[in-house]
């Protein structure tokens, strides 16, 4: 039964940006019961231990909050839940917010993210990117504005968040669609409060590469408020919350594009198939991110029997962006090349050539050097609604509940490129490759000289995303239902069902327009802005022109108007996808082996049908030199039903130890843009197609877990886990054969189709350690002091075939071997402070801006946070001041093709400062 301290510690936890204050009684330290389970899921935190089967607690009666009891009450979720999951507290998230909750996640072992922007937007788990790991809000599915199910993390302001849950082993009971693991987002309860509270956040946030980049401003902003309340009784609770946040996009970086044989010795070592990329660019993008977020809860408990909770969540999320700089192309052909330089590589036995540095001109060809300078503008727009209403009833011995979710999120993006192209030059151009450092690049012509580099044409173009939109909707309908049996080992038994209907629709749009050579004149002043010029590393490449690209568009070419072409078809389509679950499973409590154990068992069975809409697009040269082009409605159905069974037993051979086993069987869909029904045909000669596969299976895996957890007082932890998991297949790219008529009437002609497709699974295994302590035992002032450290290791044999590069087979995208965290704060009398370093190694990844998989560059980022929160008896009770420090090495975001000599993206995002006060009352 709760007490009121429990609640009151629970309270002091649970409200976004409340997370620092001081608990109302001392038994706060003890830990608090949270809420029970989440009608209509399984996924809510795992109720406190009861105080006689705690640790030994050697802080006696010192109120502990800030960071130090976010940690105790993570470690405090994982040692009582039912399955291996890692958990973060309130404060973890709201106390002292990171630019992005998945940066927050990333802290916790085997969590990883990207960078993008210079914030952490999507999560990989165990060696497992975004597409195998499900995202739930408040226990249900959520939408995605992403053309597959990855959910970016920017979407949910941390003010917004209560508390997060990764659960890295399955239950029956649990939501399927994971197999990497399943990331809980929850909100707060309102009845989780004793009182009304309103808590006001406003900080200040400062780029310093923003002052070297156009289009930007270095100062942004981030506010929110809160409030919750009690009604009736305390019967009714309601909740309200703002976050609101507008930050600088500030980012500058190079690349050298993908790897093309030339066919040629370029760099006199008798090697006559040098590899030469197919060109480079210098880029600076400026632009605002822009987010605003509301939520409300309503919850209802007229009895201790019954409980009705209701949640709406919205999101608004929006980048616009300006990119000004140049691009070159078209170097391996069609050129005079000189001064060739480079490196050898040995892959199988075969030496081949690499150039790294050389000089261009063009030689006179149509299909030579192509040197341009590009005034790009990229803006998308999310808005994100989720909602939710669930129902719990209590008769004696029963848990009846149900649970029903909708949410519904629309994207609107757009990447617009204005081109311009030098007029009476033929540039000269070099470049040499840098390793960890900007390489060096160099034009013979002015690119910041109106009159010489002049307006060509714009393009809305696919390969740089065009101009989609994208649709995605879902409802969520489940019940559940539990009976206490306590009797041996049998402690209760629950079985439920779940269906879901999901549409997610993709409309791609593209424009283009040109100028003839002859009509094109020096750029107007009245389009100028000041010319851009690289700043700090990056000012050794050449000045560009900065033009009003709106102004010039329709100026030059007319309204911005993009519209879905005829070759846009293949691309847009409509998924919708409904799934069937039902399950039982047997939650167990008893002795075996002469230890206590806990555990469950049971088995969950899903069935899904999808239905896939696009057309088919086919494009054929005729014997008399016309082209053809034919487009056909396409819809494919496919249906599928699998059975997961899993177990979990924790054993607890003392009150401090305890050892989890787990084993299971799970599954993760396959990305719903890969189920795209529609593809394009082109028959030029030999056929080439391109398209979706809606005939996917999905990621299928068994898993196995053990992990040891040692809880040597409730401030401290150690933890061992190991995992191992056997994926059956693996959804890649890859290149098959296709058939076509010969439109001249001979023998059928035989092309490639690259379409993804269920490929080779593999093994994937690995293990995590996780140690944190409080170091209480040493003498004032320095018993504040305490450590968060953890380290995992992941291994897979599963390889990834590269088209159309001499890499050949790499290993699993996504995957690091080593990932590492380390935390030294400082927490005691209202003073915190603490250093956060975060390591990920080196991974596959893949970026559209190359046309070819690269690896990532080991990256180390270094936070600093800091913080005061006045005492009860100050004039200035309820204040709290905030200083924070990001990336404070401006780590550079670095890519590469297989080998670190041959370099892709090197990109800085520079520093991020934030400064900010908090109140509550």
């Amino acid at each position: 039964m709760k007490t009121r301290a429990m609640l009151l510690a629970a309270a002091s936890l649970a409200l976004p940006g409340m997370a620092w204050a001081q608990a109302d009684n001392p038994a706060s330290s003890q830990g608090g019961e949270t809420s029970a389970v989440q009608p209509g899921n399984d996924t809510a935190q795992a109720p406190a231990p009861d105080q006689e089967a705690a640790p030994e607690d050697i802080s006696g009666d010192i109120v502990v909050t800030g960071f130090r009891q976010s940690l105790r009450t993570s470690i405090n979720q994982k040692r009582n839940a039912d399955r291996v999951v890692e958990s973060l507290a309130a404060e973890d998230i709201g106390k002292l917010p990171e630019a992005s909750i998945a940066e927050s996640l990333a802290r916790l072992p085997g969590l990883a993210t990207n960078r993008d922007r210079g914030n952490g937007t999507q999560i990989s788990i165990r060696g497992l990117g975004p597409n195998l790991v499900n995202t739930l809000l408040n226990g249900r599915e959520i939408v995605s504005a992403e053309a597959s199910r990855n959910v970016r993390y920017e979407q949910y302001p941390a003010e917004l968040i209560n508390g997060a849950s990764v659960f890295k082993s399955p239950t029956a009971s649990q939501v399927e669609g994971a197999i990497a693991g399943q990331v809980d987002l929850r909100t707060l309860k309102p009845l989780d409060f004793t009182d009304t509270r309103v808590v006001l956040n406003a900080r200040a946030i400062y780029s310093d590469l923003a002052e070297d980049v156009q289009d930007t401003a270095p100062w942004g902003w981030i506010g929110s408020a809160s409030l919750v309340t009690q009604l009736l009784d305390d019967t009714l609770g309601l909740a309200v919350g703002y976050s609101g946040r507008r930050q600088s996009v500030a980012t500058v970086r190079t690349n050298i594009f993908r790897y093309t044989n030339s066919f040629a010795d370029l760099d006199g070592d008798g090697l006559g198939d040098d590899n030469i990329p197919f060109g480079f660019e210098g880029l600076a993008r400026g632009g605002d991110d822009i987010r605003h977020g509301a939520l409300a809860a309503v919850q209802w408990r007229p009895s201790s029997t019954f409980e009705v909770n209701g949640d709406f969540f919205y999101s608004h999320v929006k980048f616009d962006e300006t990119q000004r700089g140049f691009r070159v192309e078209n170097l391996p052909f069609g050129n005079t090349l000189s001064g060739g330089q480079g490196i050898t590589i040995d892959r199988d036995g075969t030496s081949q050539g690499y150039i790294t540095g050389i000089t261009t001109q063009n030689a006179g060809t149509d299909f030579g050097q192509v040197v341009r300078g590009v005034n790009e503008l990229f803006f998308f727009k999310d808005d994100l609604y989720a909602g939710g209403l669930n129902a719990t009833w209590r008769p004696e011995g029963w848990v009846i509940s149900a649970d029903g979710g909708y949410s519904t999120t629309r994207r609107d993006q757009q990447f617009l490129t204005l081109r311009t192209e030098p007029f009476g030059v033929v540039p000269t151009t070099s470049f040499v490759s840098g390793n960890d450092s900007v390489p060096r690049f160099s034009v013979d012509a002015d690119f910041a000289d109106p009159s010489v580099f002049r307006i060509a044409d714009f393009q809305i173009p696919e390969n740089g995303g065009g101009a989609p939109i994208i649709n995605d909707e879902l409802l969520t309908v489940s019940g559940d239902v539990q009976r206490e049996i306590g009797q041996g080992p049998l402690a209760a038994i629950r079985f439920g069902a779940r269906y879901t209907d999901r549409t997610k629709d993709y409309t791609q749009r593209t424009q283009f327009g040109f100028l003839d050579p002859a009509t094109r004149v020096s750029t107007p002043t009245s389009l100028l802005n000041d010319p851009y010029e690289f700043q700090g590393k990056y000012s050794g490449l050449p000045s560009v022109q900065s033009i009003d690209i709106l102004k010039a568009v329709e100026t030059l070419f007319g309204p911005i108007a993009p519209f879905t072409s005829d070759f846009d078809r293949r691309s847009s389509w409509e998924v919708s996808e409904t799934t069937l679950a039902g399950y039982g499973q047997v939650d167990l409590d008893g002795r075996l082996f002469g230890m206590d154990f806990t555990g469950n068992i049971g088995l969950r069975v899903v069935n899904t049908e999808t239905l896939s809409r696009s057309e088919l697009v086919e494009q054929t040269q005729q014997p008399d030199g016309s082209v053809t082009l034919d487009i056909t409605p396409v819809a494919v159905r496919n249906e599928f039903t699998d059975w997961l069974p899993n177990l979990n037993l924790t054993f607890k051979p003392t009150d401090k130890l305890q050892v989890r086993l787990g084993a299971s069987k799970a599954i993760a869909r396959s990305p719903l843009d890969d189920l795209n029904a529609g593809f394009g045909v082109f028959t030029f000669g030999a056929p080439s197609a391109f398209g979706g596969n809606p005939l996917l299976e999905p990621f299928r895996a068994n898993q196995l877990d053990a992990t040891v957890e040692w809880y040597f007082d409730r401030d401290s932890a150690l933890t061992i886990s190991g995992f191992y998991k056997d994926l059956d297949t693996f959804i890649v790219q890859q290149v098959t054969s296709i058939v076509v008529p010969d439109p001249a009437g001979g023998p059928d002609l035989e092309g490639t189709f690259r379409q993804p497709v269920n490929g080779r699974g593999g093994t994937i295994k690995g293990f995590e350690v996780l140690f944190q302590k409080a170091f209480t035992f040493l003498p004032a002032p320095f018993d504040g002091l305490g450590v968060y450290l953890n380290y995992s290791y992941t291994d897979s044999d599963i390889s990834v075939e590269e088209n159309d590069n001499a890499l050949g087979a790499i290993q699993l995208p996504g995957l690091s071997k080593h990932v590492g965290n380390a935390t030294l704060y400082y927490s005691k009398s209202g003073f915190e402070a603490r250093v956060a370093f975060r390591y990920r190694s080196e991974y596959a990844t893949e970026l559209g801006d190359t046309d070819r998989i690269l690896f990532t560059a080991p990256e180390s980022v270094l936070d600093f946070q800091t913080s005061y929160e006045f005492g009860k008896d100050s004039p200035l009770a309820g204040v709290r001041l905030l200083a924070q420090a990001n990336n404070l090495t401006d780590e550079p975001f670095e890519t590469y093709y297989g080998d670190r000599r041959l370099q892709g993206r090197y990109e800085r995002f520079g520093r991020r400062f934030l400064f900010g006060v908090g109140y509550q009352f």
